[in-house]
C-alpha cells in the first residue's frame, strides 16, 4: 500500500506579536507658570521740592497790542515796611493818573528779600514812577544794601536805592529802547535832602508818614 512521506519541515511557527518600541509619553516635564508678581519699587517717591532761597529770576511775560510790558524790581533793606511807590501816568505828577501803588507796612514785610510786580502800560504815553522811603534814608546802603529796577519789555531803564525821601523817574513806554545805563527819554530826580519834589497833597501826605516812629 502507498505509505506516506514524513513531514519536511517543522510547524509553521505562531505569528507573535512585537512588543512596543516605545514608551509611553512622559508626563510634561515644564513646571506650570508661576502667577505674576507686582515688582516693588526700586525708589523712594521724590520729596517735594524745597524751594529755593534765591529769587527766581523775573518771567517774561506779554500784553495785548497797544501795551508795554513794565517791570519794578525790589531788593528790600533791613526795614523793608517803610517802602512804597506810586506809578501815574501823565507828564505833570499832582495831574496824572494813578495805575498801580502800594503802601507802607503791609506790601513788603521781608528784610532783604526780592519782589517783582509785572504791570502791562499804555504804549507811547508818559508816565513817572515814584518810590519813598517813609524815614528818608532810601534803601541803600545805611541799614543793608537794598535796591530797585524799573524795566519796559524786559529792557532795563534804571537802576537806584540811595535817595533820601523818594526818587522819580519820568519815562515815555515805548517798546524800543535798548539796555543801556542812560536811555533817551528817561529822567531821573532825586528830591534833594530837606527839599520837595513837587507841593502836591501826596507830599502832605509823606511829611505825615515820615513822622511815624521808626522800628
Amino acid at each position: 500500500a502507498p505509505q506516506t512521506p514524513a513531514p519536511t519541515s517543522d510547524p509553521t511557527p505562531a505569528p507573535q506579536t512585537p512588543a512596543p518600541t516605545s514608551a509611553p509619553t512622559p508626563a510634561p516635564t515644564s513646571a506650570p507658570t508661576p502667577a505674576p508678581q507686582t515688582t516693588a519699587p526700586t525708589s523712594a517717591p521724590s520729596s517735594a521740592l524745597t524751594p529755593s532761597a534765591s529769587p527766581s529770576p523775573s518771567p517774561s511775560f506779554g500784553c495785548p497790542d497797544g501795551q508795554v510790558g513794565f517791570t519794578f524790581t525790589l531788593t528790600t533793606d533791613d526795614y523793608p515796611e517803610e517802602t512804597r511807590w506810586i506809578l501815574k501816568q501823565g507828564d505833570k505828577w499832582p495831574t496824572g493818573t494813578v495805575i498801580a501803588s502800594v503802601d507802607y507796612l503791609t506790601t513788603y514785610t521781608k528784610p532783604q528779600a526780592t519782589y517783582i510786580e509785572n504791570l502791562c502800560i499804555e504804549e507811547n504815553k508818559t508816565f513817572m514812577f515814584r518810590i519813598f522811603d517813609k524815614v528818608r534814608d532810601g534803601i541803600c546802603c545805611n541799614h543793608g544794601k537794598g535796591e530797585y529796577s524799573l524795566a519796559l519789555n524786559d529792557q532795563e531803564i534804571h537802576r537806584g536805592g540811595e535817595f533820601n525821601r523818594k526818587e522819580q523817574t519820568k519815562f515815555e513806554a515805548i517798546s524800543s529802547y535798548s539796555n543801556t545805563n542812560a536811555p533817551p527819554g528817561i529822567k531821573v530826580v532825586t528830591e534833594p535832602k530837606g527839599g520837595n519834589l513837587d507841593s502836591s497833597n501826596e507830599d502832605e501826605e509823606e511829611e505825615l508818614l515820615s513822622k511815624l516812629p521808626h522800628n
